[in-house]
């Protein structure tokens, strides 16, 4: 699974390569990262706009705040990979 998180023009842009079918995952763990349930500090609350495009082996989310704290890009990229790829290894049999 590939995680890329990016900040473009006042939207933070996350790209998920590799969901295979774990797409519903994905959204769950950005759920997640909003309420605080990652267990880093300052995790980014959820924003007013999301946009969702999901592809056979992919998904791309577009996140927007309209006012209030800015989206901070490396936390949500913390965040995220926090529940969605340590989590998968440290599920997987030694």
């Amino acid at each position: 699974m590939r995680l890329r998180v990016e900040e473009q023009g006042g939207e933070v842009c996350i790209e998920v390569n590799g969901v295979a079918g774990r797409h519903q995952r994905v959204l769950q763990a950005l759920t997640e990262c909003s309420n605080g349930e990652c267990g880093l500090d300052g995790a980014p609350s959820l924003p007013q706009d999301v946009s969702v495009r999901a592809g056979a082996d992919s998904i791309r989310i577009r996140l927007r705040r309209r006012g209030g704290p800015r989206l901070e890009p490396q936390a949500i990229y913390q965040c995220m990979r926090r529940a969605l790829i340590e989590e998968r290894v440290a599920a997987q049999p030694a």
